[in-house]
């Protein structure tokens, strides 16, 4: 069986008609690809976020579980703060700065990190909340919270802060 080859100007009409397409699919398909990079940067950040929060409450919950001298929020004991100003607890000074330290090793603003509730910065919501867990005596609960920015526009007003939680529990003494 005999096949006759194409003659050559056929070949070059042919492939006129197509070079353009190839062009024409890169350039719509381009946009999503970009897309769908810069959301998988977004969810990578969130998962590094995550990782070190959770990091940072373990950090924290173990600093309070073994018990830095003067054990108990309450008090606190030098070097890391003046025992007789009576204004820091034991609390803000081991793990408080603790949880902040490793947030700030991190790449992160430690001064952001919010413990038990959102936006409860006040030294008074921390020190009720530190009562109540300070209270059990054989296990620690620390919740650390951050708050995360997201790059969102008008479709989605109310969710451009979301905070990423993590929590910590541990055997006083450990």
């Amino acid at each position: 069986m005999k096949f006759a080859a194409a003659a050559p100007s056929d070949w070059l009409r042919r492939n006129k008609k197509q070079g353009g397409q190839s062009i024409i699919e890169f350039a719509l398909i381009l946009p999503m690809l970009f897309l769908m990079l810069v959301g998988v940067v977004y969810i990578a950040q969130g998962f590094n976020l995550q990782l070190v929060v959770s990091g940072a409450a373990y950090e924290g919950a173990k600093a309070w579980a073994k018990g830095q001298p003067g054990s108990g929020f309450k008090n606190c004991t030098p070097p890391l703060c003046d025992a007789s100003a009576g204004s820091q607890l034991n609390f803000e000074a081991y793990v408080m700065s603790s949880v902040r330290r490793y947030l700030s090793n991190n790449g992160f603003n430690g001064d952001e990190a919010c413990f038990f509730v959102p936006n409860g910065k006040t030294a008074a919501a921390i020190q009720t909340r530190a009562e109540i867990y300070d209270n059990d005596r054989e296990k620690i609960y620390l919740r650390v919270l951050y708050p995360y920015d997201l790059p969102v526009g008008n479709f989605a007003a109310g969710y451009e802060r979301i905070w990423v939680s993590a929590t910590c529990v541990m055997k006083r003494g450990s």
